[in-house]
Parts: C-alpha cells; structure tokens; sequence
C-alpha cells in the first residue's frame, strides 16, 4: 500500500483526472470549492470517510467522545474524507484533531465543511482541504454519526479504501478497484507529456509532437 500511495503522490490531479475520464469515470471530482488550506498541501492515499449530521438539541451525550471514537480508528496511511451533512456553520475540524491524526498517521483530511485555528494548523503542516472557516466549535452543533462507512460527498459515491487524491486543483477520488490501472496509465502519459514538453521548449511544433505522442 505504502508504495501505492507514493505512487499517487508523485502524480497531480489534473493527469489522474485525463485518465480517469479515458477509463470512462466521469464523475469521481469533490466540489471546486472545497480548496487546501496551503496551495503547496497535497494528499494521497486509502480513503477513510467519514459521516455527521447536526445536533438539533442536547442529549446529555458529550460528543467529543463519539470523535475520539473516530480519531481511534484511523488508519494509518489513511485520507480522511468528512462530510458533515446538513451541518454548515461549525468548524468540523481543528487544531487538536489535527494533532491526533498526525499521531495516527494519517496523510490529511479533506472536510466539506468548516475548519478553525488554522494558523495552528499550518505550523504543523498537516494536509487540509476544506470549504470554508469558521471560530464556532462542532460541540454544540455537530455529531458523529458514522465512520468507515460508504458516503457520499455532493453526487461522489465514496467507499472504504477508495484513494483520494488532491491538490491546488481540487480533490479526486479513485475507486479501488481500478487504482493500479490508474497510476500505471497516468505514468505512461505522464512519459509522453515529459518528451513533448522537452520538445516544445526546444521549439518542436505541437501539431507534428501531437500526431506522434497523442497528449495535448
């Protein structure tokens, strides 16, 4: 796994997104505006997602412990892919989660939701992508429903194991069942893309490299 997700790393969105589509998976992109916290953020890996709902009342139950329950249960490695559901004022995700994912070894979070103390955030380095920013805390407003389930992020079908990759460009998923065939096919483009693009700063005409090479 861990030599996958280095493969997947090393890629970008935009080659995953070209194969994806030649393979005939036309709808695997995360809302645009769901954007990393750093441009230079990236993350790659095994999806862990993650499901919530908001807290219309107070049941007596602290749900920081049904978070713990979550955080517990990362795997190493792991992307971790929040959707809060109808819940969209809160922060969802912030300094101290932050930490304890690092513990955990995960590789980021992407959060169609909100995120807080992003300064802090930023000194650690740890992946984010998010929607929007928010100072309100999820305590109140926001539980945990389930994790490590199949979900659903705007029309993307996500499930367990799925890999997620994303950049300055956005946010991809890339069903598992199809993730080899995916690198193995951007790699081989991406070969072709390093020959023309060579061949362009050398003054090679793009008509004649297009009909030799076929990327553009």
């Amino acid at each position: 796994m861990n030599e996958m997700i280095g493969q997947l790393g090393n890629r970008y969105t935009g080659a995953i997104a070209d194969t994806l589509d030649e393979l005939g998976y036309h709808n695997q992109y995360l809302p645009s505006d769901i954007q990393p916290l750093a441009d230079s953020m990236k993350v790659a890996g095994p999806v862990y997602p993650v499901l919530g709902k908001r807290r219309h009342y107070d049941d007596g139950v602290d749900p920081r412990y049904r978070q713990m329950d979550m955080m517990d249960a990362i795997p190493s490695g792991a992307g971790i892919i929040a959707e809060p559901g109808n819940e969209s004022f809160a922060a969802h995700w912030g300094e101290l989660m932050t930490n304890t994912a690092l513990q955990w070894g995960a590789k980021g979070i992407v959060i169609n939701g909100g995120l807080r103390d992003s300064l802090q955030i930023l000194d650690v380095g740890f992946p984010v992508f998010r929607k929007y920013h928010s100072p309100l805390t999820a305590t109140y407003r926001w539980n945990i429903d389930s994790f490590d389930i199949p979900i659903k992020v705007s029309n993307v079908t996500i499930e367990p194991g799925d890999y997620v990759l994303g950049d300055i460009d956005g946010v991809l998923i890339i069903p598992q069942a199809i993730i080899q065939e995916v690198v193995e096919q951007t790699v081989a483009v991406a070969t072709k893309e390093d020959v023309v693009r060579a061949s362009l700063q050398d003054g090679g005409n793009i008509r004649e490299l297009f009909e030799e090479y076929k990327v553009f």
